[in-house]
């Protein structure tokens, strides 16, 4: 296995802990695993938030974005709830096309891509 890229994908909030821990874990073999993603939907919103009172995901959010794990929001859970670009931590990137559009992008891309189900 070389140069393989995963993109998590996290649907409920209280599962941030899971696929931060998988996906952290992903950096230690760098020769293995060129990029890595994570792509939120649902209630998983909530810990992306500006406003969330989860202070430890936030701060282990910009920690993975800065060691270059790429964070994508749907749009369309975004305005299922009336969140706005403001409103969202800034090392958050927008799915414009939905969750569903970017994970097909990003699958013909050659990302694997992991749901909470199977880590």
């Amino acid at each position: 296995m070389e140069n393989e890229k995963i993109l998590f994908s996290i649907n409920n909030d209280h599962l941030w802990s899971k696929v931060l821990d998988n996906a952290s874990g992903m950096l230690d073999f760098p020769d293995e695993v060129s990029k890595i993603g994570i792509i939120a939907m649902g209630t998983a919103i909530l810990s992306l938030l500006k406003s969330s009172d989860l202070e430890e995901h936030k701060a282990r959010i910009f920690e993975l974005s800065d060691k270059g794990i790429d964070f994508y929001l749907c749009v369309n859970t975004m305005t299922k709830y009336g969140i706005t670009k403001e409103m969202i931590l800034p090392e958050i990137k927008i799915a414009e096309q939905g969750a569903n559009m970017k994970i097909l992008e990003l699958k013909d891309k050659g990302f694997y891509v992991m749901t909470t189900d199977d880590i």
